[in-house]
């Protein structure tokens, strides 16, 4: 089992946002929250067969995650700010899915691209003319014929699709509010990259460092390169000190660190 750790400045940002936690409260139930995502799904509670709500920090705020199984065996999960009861995310996948009563014989691929697109939009309540789509393609998986359409909005909403290509059911879904500024798309959307950065290549380096509170003569192998992630632009990055590997990932435009990972080399 890996052993995760934290470098000092780690350590200090944790107990500043730790002291900064004690002071926040909800300003919706669990209850509420609860409620907002069943009716965002279109779920009467009479439907629900079993649910679940959990506090949690994301992004510096706090949040509900909401869970719940309809009786028609379809999976909703749902991100939902305590503070005012804002759907930050949600995901859903049907547990029961139509196209298995076919045999596998008689599958055949009935919607085409275009459909696919046309699906997404129509149960995302968008129009083409609103969105920007990175990808919609043919995939298989499990030997399962099913698009994988993923679309954004100009007000930086994400939504990821899989349709079926045998009967054009919505397998699975997922939105997101994305937390970061200046994206723009282009390409018509084959190419999604970021308008702007706020920091360089390394500026971000000078980051992780701190983050460690290590400087550059104290490592070894210090190397990052800008990458994509969930269409934001961001700089991945690694070093050594003594027998510790640290990994990281910083937000491009705002130079926060998003990700960060500190384990023995011998692991």
């Amino acid at each position: 089992m890996k052993k995760r750790l934290m470098g000092a400045g780690l350590i200090a940002g944790a107990l500043a946002a730790a002291a900064g936690m004690t002071v926040m409260a909800a300003q919706i139930t669990d209850a509420k929250a609860k409620e907002i995502a069943a009716e965002h799904a279109g779920v009467a509670q009479d439907q629900i067969l079993y649910s679940k709500v959990e506090t949690d920090f994301e992004k510096g705020q706090l949040v509900y995650e909401v869970e719940f199984l309809t009786k028609d065996y379809k999976e909703y999960d749902y991100e939902i700010s305590a503070g005012d009861g804002t759907v930050l995310s949600y995901d859903y996948e049907a547990e029961g899915r139509f196209y298995e009563a076919i045999p596998a014989q008689n599958r055949e691929i009935r919607i085409d691209e275009a459909k696919a697109r046309e699906i997404a939009l129509e149960h995302a309540g968008k129009k083409e003319s609103e969105v920007t789509f990175v990808k919609a393609h043919l995939d298989y998986d499990d030997g399962i014929a099913a698009y994988e359409v993923e679309f954004y909005t100009a007000d930086n909403k994400e939504y990821d699709y899989e349709i079926s290509a045998y009967t054009g059911e919505v397998l699975s879904f997922d939105y997101d509010i994305e937390y970061y500024a200046g994206q723009a798309v282009r390409n018509g959307g084959r190419d999604a990259a970021a308008s702007g950065t706020a920091i360089t290549l390394e500026q971000a380096k000078e980051k992780a460092l701190a983050q460690a509170g290590l400087s550059a003569s104290q490592v070894r192998y210090l190397n990052a390169k800008q990458d994509r992630d969930d269409g934001r632009t961001v700089y991945e990055g690694s070093f050594y000190y003594n027998e510790m590997e640290y990994e990281f990932e910083i937000d491009a435009a705002t130079g926060n660190v998003t990700e960060w990972d500190v384990e023995s080399i011998y692991d």
